[in-house]
């Protein structure tokens, strides 16, 4: 049922995630199958924010933090800062909800979709474009928000506590724990993969990849912190490796398939009758959350980034993520969610507020649906992004509102110029690492070329890496290698492997990726060197004739220069 709806939502280019919901709710509703029933699918489900969490951490280190700074701390942190301070007034001033359940919702709602708008980027190829960067940066920064809203959640269900007797423990937990992951954990992990990879069998280091991420996961549940926490620490520990790409690689599709469970499990959640019921209210709150969303991030984007990439970017953001249906779904089970209503502006005039007969369960639906639907959205609003956006520039200009920015008229070209510039990165991609590919990247270092080398054998890598090459440990013949080496954006390819299985591989994988890629192979095999010529390969280097051909110019040069000693 998931693969079908998925299919079909594809080719409509709505996310699959979506399909996994809806599967969830037909699963629910024809077949009477509800989450409560299965405690272990529930559990399974969790891995896939877990993972997600891990190859969060893999893109982010203190590096990438240090080279975007004014894209993630200040940008990330007055998103979230603006966000949630708005919708808590708007949650515990206007409608009346008390503190824990407004601080809540205003945190899980200020949250957007890192799958979404990072798929969309990749797509497109604009994650280096100064609209993509600040987008990812604000992501980051949404992605990393996510611990503290968890540790909130935790602090804000255990009431008979001490508050800051709790925040102290809390506190002093997190020390030791970064402590006991970062600084031991960072050489094990090392050494275990270093050992892994050693052995040359996938089926091992993917195991010994599982067994980091869920060994810190659950030692960071030991010390009281979701198992989620653990494992975007082991992410980052894993970054700074040369074990990068790889990782990412072997683990995508668990990922997603553990992902995939997950969002089947927040649809068997959905009340279909509730859904059918409020429709309208609840299109009518999706519209006015995004709005608010992107009128929020527009504000401060106009001064950093001009109006036409700040409307850009607080439009691709303006859904809610998909870590709130966590946050939503633990702050349900904690009973955070139990709307004891506090007063309010909506009371103070109707005497009772609207909210004053709905239930807990009632609440989460709203919220469910809520993301549900501006994840639906989103991947329309994204494919037609330069038009909504050329939309609300042009016909919210009257307002003044859009003349404060930074930018001249001419802004949309210089713009499209710049995006178009730092696409252009024109490195040269090299697969495989052996004694041919260190002379390739020899050769490319006299020549100022930028480049980057890929090679399955870790001890080459590790060599290379001290001797100060641009080289990381991963599998060519893996699409998403490929993808992270930037296929999309090279000027070539040269393919250094003996195996003519690989190369085959390899050039079937580009060309499905960059059709347009030029690479350059080289073989032993006449009859190979003709097919790949046939299949469009821009360069084909034939091993035995090359050197035939330069052992007889050598010899002939020879005979040449004992001839004309012999005349003289």
């Amino acid at each position: 049922m998931a693969v079908v709806s998925g299919i079909i939502l594809s080719r409509l280019k709505i996310p699959t995630i979506i399909g996994y919901i809806l599967t969830g709710v037909l699963t629910a509703y024809i077949f009477g199958f509800r989450l409560e029933d299965s405690e272990s699918l529930n559990s399974i489900a969790e891995f896939g924010i877990v993972f997600l969490m891990f190859m969060i951490g893999l893109d982010f280190s203190f590096k990438s933090l240090s080279a975007m700074k004014q894209e993630v701390l200040v940008f990330g942190g007055l998103q979230i800062g603006l966000s949630v301070a708005f919708f808590f007034v708007v949650c515990f001033y206007f409608l009346g909800f008390n503190f824990a359940t407004s601080i809540i919702i205003a945190s899980a709602v200020s949250l957007s979709s890192t799958a979404i708008v990072l798929k969309f980027l990749n797509e497109s190829n604009q994650t280096k474009t100064p609209y993509g960067t600040a987008s990812v940066g604000i992501l980051i920064f949404q992605d990393i928000a996510v611990i503290p809203i968890l540790l909130m959640i935790k602090l804000l269900s255990d009431k008979d506590s001490n508050m800051w007797a709790l925040i102290l423990t809390t506190l002093l937990s997190a020390t030791i724990l970064l402590v006991v992951l970062i600084l031991p954990g960072k050489i094990l992990a090392k050494v275990f993969l270093k050992f892994s990879a050693v052995m040359k069998t996938d089926e091992i280091f993917v195991g010994a990849v599982f067994l980091v991420v869920l060994g810190a996961a659950y030692i960071s549940k030991s010390f009281g912190f979701s198992l989620t926490l653990g494992a975007f620490l082991a992410g980052m520990i894993i970054s700074s490796t040369p074990y990068k790409y790889q990782v990412t690689s072997v683990l995508v599709h668990f990922r997603d398939i553990l992902l995939g469970i997950f969002f089947i499990t927040v649809g068997m959640q959905v009340d279909v009758i509730f859904l059918l019921t409020h429709f309208v209210i609840i299109l009518i709150l999706v519209a006015l959350m995004m709005g608010a969303k992107t009128l929020l991030m527009y504000l401060f984007l106009l001064f950093f980034q001009g109006q036409r990439i700040g409307m850009r970017i607080a439009l691709s953001l303006a859904q809610i993520g998909e870590f709130s249906f966590a946050i939503f779904l633990l702050a349900s089970q904690h009973k955070i969610l139990n709307l004891t209503l506090d007063g309010g502006i909506l009371k103070a005039i109707f005497g009772e507020s609207i909210f004053a007969h709905i239930t807990p369960e009632e609440i989460y639906q709203f919220l469910t649906l809520m993301v549900i639907f501006s994840m639906i959205a989103t991947p329309f609003m994204l494919d037609k992004l330069d038009k909504v956006t050329d939309f609300f520039l042009r016909y919210m200009r009257p307002l003044n509102l859009f003349h404060i920015g930074k930018k001249n008229p001419e802004e949309k070209v210089l713009e499209d110029k710049k995006e178009e510039k730092s696409n252009l990165e024109g490195h040269i991609i090299v697969c495989g690492y052996g004694e041919l590919g260190r002379k390739i990247l020899e050769y490319f270092k006299g020549c100022n070329t930028q480049y980057i080398a890929v090679d399955k054998n870790y001890t080459r890598v590790e060599q290379g890496a001290k001797d100060g090459e641009h080289i990381v440990y991963g599998n060519a013949t893996h699409r998403s290698i490929l993808e992270q080496l930037g296929i999309k954006r090279c000027a070539a390819v040269i393919i250094a492997i003996d195996s003519i299985e690989s190369v085959e591989h390899i050039y079937q994988e580009i060309t499905s990726l960059a059709p347009l890629c030029k690479v350059i192979l080289k073989t032993k095999k006449s009859d190979f060197a003709a097919q790949m010529k046939a299949n469009g390969v821009y360069g084909v280097v034939h091993e035995r004739r090359e050197i035939a051909k330069i052992l007889s110019d050598l010899a002939l040069q020879a005979a040449n220069e004992q001839l004309t000693i012999n005349e003289e």
